[in-house]
């Protein structure tokens, strides 16, 4: 029998190998690396008083998302009778800007922000973060959340216009004309790594980009900056597409501001009165 049995197995180890057997030897291939982290616009400098957008926006590490203490997302419904109610905080907010025309924005002495302004940073902030919690996707043409969604510049009016710039006029290229004629605007093909200072960009600067649609006009996009996390990260606000989403998941939220955002950028600029 022992003979018999050594056969029958030698028999076994020589015979060709099924698909289905051939599948189960077959030599995985190795998990493949993770590509690298996007190179960001640089880390805050020390002290630097633009660099703290507040608990609500602090980076989380590369891989983690959606960040950590970000509004839940809240998922839009149409509603069939009334509309939802949309109170956004500081309600009764109003920031009371300075007459003229604007030389240096939110230069203030020795190129720090002022108390006033700060305090306008974590309105813009704040109000960004529960627009962002709506779940409201990017419609063209959107002005309020109560049709469904916004697109880029009805986003931006819809979260400056009551609290100071009921001025703003409502496409984007108009609000880069704004800026433009209250000498605030810097045109620039490229976002500087520094923030704050008289050439850098700073929380509150509104960012222009052109070409991303048929818009017929140098500009078709416009953002809101909100500034850097502790890890360096920097963050805008605003609706950014139909298949883009930010980081609750919506196409009106918040964003990372990263490298790519290069491409197309025509300019930035502090809101006229803001000091």
């Amino acid at each position: 029998m022992k003979p018999f049995i050594a056969f029958f197995f030698c028999s076994l180890a020589l015979a060709p190998l099924s698909l289905a057997q051939a599948r189960l030897f077959k030599k995985r291939p190795p998990t493949p690396s993770p590509p690298p982290a996007h190179q960001m616009l640089g880390m805050p400098p020390s002290g630097n008083p633009y660099a703290n957008p507040g608990a609500g926006l602090v980076a989380a590490p590369v891989g983690a998302f959606p960040a950590p203490d970000l509004p839940e997302t809240v998922v839009y419904h149409r509603p069939a009778a009334s509309p939802p109610s949309y109170r956004l905080p500081y309600e009764g907010y109003r920031y009371q800007r300075h007459g003229g025309r604007s030389r240096g924005g939110l230069i203030g002495s020795g190129g720090k922000p002022s108390p006033d302004m700060l305090e306008l940073l974590e309105v813009i902030r704040k109000r960004a973060e529960a627009i962002s919690a709506f779940g409201l996707p990017y419609v063209f043409g959107g002005d309020h959340p109560g049709e469904g969604g916004l697109d880029c510049s009805g986003a931006m009016k819809y979260l400056l216009s009551d609290i100071g710039f009921r001025d703003m006029p409502r496409t984007s290229y108009d609000q880069y004309a704004w800026l433009r004629e209250a000498r605030t605007l810097r045109r620039t093909k490229s976002i500087p790594e520094q923030m704050g200072g008289r050439k850098g960009i700073k929380p509150g600067d509104l960012i222009f980009w052109g070409g991303t649609y048929n818009s017929g006009h140098k500009v078709s996009h416009v953002m809101i900056y909100l500034g850097q996390g502790r890890d360096g990260t920097h963050y805008m606000f605003g609706a950014r597409g139909q298949k883009k989403t930010g980081l609750n998941g919506s196409g009106v939220d918040i964003f990372r501001l990263e490298s790519g955002y290069q491409k197309g950028l025509i300019g930035f600029g502090s809101l006229p009165g803001v000091s």
